[in-house]
């Protein structure tokens, strides 16, 4: 008996005894103190986890507020450069009233076919534009993925004015010079985003900008390069979602349209002056004329 316990139970019909051995009285016990353990230990654990839930909490309210923040400084960013955008504009008017006041174009005019119209452009000097002025595809043609003028940033997500086109390519595809220059950079550029990049001055003010190229540079800075020579590969460098080619063509700093230029031949030779007007051709191309007649003798 001493290894036995009694338990008795007593109800409206009488009592019972049930004779238990001590195992299972230890049983019992260890089992009530692994409950009650196991309670304590959830408990434990349910209070740790309430609390790393706070923690969490404050973090959110924290990077919501550091959002809000960045959303207004943000904002306050895009009306700056709205009004810098602004006053370029206004200069650009300044500079076209001042090239009317020496000549370099005439108010009179309502019609860039009015100022032509006396110029007449002979095959050879014609061919000598396409030499000097930025014209053809620079890389395999396959399609612009980025149109010239206001967009979306689409990763700073700010409205912005793009100053040239996206042209759809593979990493590493060859780039050829639209037309005569020199190189004025070849390298990468951290601050402007566009990594490596490269830009060549070509005559009579124009200039051509590659960005977001591949690290294998080809050209260097003050080296001069002819229309249709390899001037460096495709990548997705800087500040890019992918791969492609970033391409702006300027006029005395002025950023044009480049899709206009990508199709420029001798067969629509005059469509430029349409689409581009800010450009004096008129006071180019009777520079150019100029040029090819005979000097007068004193």
């Amino acid at each position: 008996m001493r290894n036995k316990f009694v338990i008795t139970i007593t109800d409206i019909n009488g009592s019972r005894q049930i004779m238990l051995h001590q195992l299972v009285k230890k049983f019992v016990l260890y089992f009530t103190l692994g409950v009650i353990a196991l309670i304590v230990f959830g408990g434990w654990l349910i209070s740790m986890l309430y609390q790393e839930l706070s923690n969490l909490e404050e973090k959110k309210e924290e990077l919501i507020q550091k959002e809000y923040q960045l959303n207004e400084h943000n904002a306050k960013l895009q009306r700056q450069i709205e009004a810098k955008t602004e006053e370029f504009e206004a200069i650009n008017d300044k500079v076209s009233n001042i090239e009317e006041l020496i000549g370099l174009r005439s108010p009179d005019s309502t019609s860039i076919d009015e100022r032509l119209e006396s110029i007449t452009v002979t095959s050879t000097q014609q061919q000598h534009l396409f030499r000097s002025i930025p014209n053809g595809w620079v890389i395999e043609n396959n399609g612009l993925t980025g149109k010239f003028g206001w967009r979306t940033h689409p990763i700073l997500k700010s409205r912005e004015f793009h100053r040239g086109i996206d042209l759809r390519a593979a990493v590493e595809t060859p780039m050829y010079a639209p037309a005569d220059g020199v190189v004025e950079f070849a390298g990468y550029h951290k601050e402007s985003g566009f990594g490596y990049l490269v830009i060549l001055q070509h005559n009579y003010g124009f200039s051509t900008t590659y960005a977001h190229l591949s690290k294998k540079m080809v050209v260097k800075p003050g080296e001069f390069v002819r229309k249709g020579q390899l001037i460096g590969y495709t990548g997705n460098s800087g500040l890019s979602t992918g791969p492609h080619l970033h391409y702006e063509v300027r006029f005395i700093s002025r950023p044009l349209d480049p899709q206009n230029f990508l199709d420029w031949n001798s067969a629509n030779f005059e469509e430029i002056f349409e689409k581009e007007n800010r450009v004096s051709w008129q006071s180019l191309l009777k520079t150019i004329t100029d040029l090819s007649l005979p000097l007068k003798q004193p």
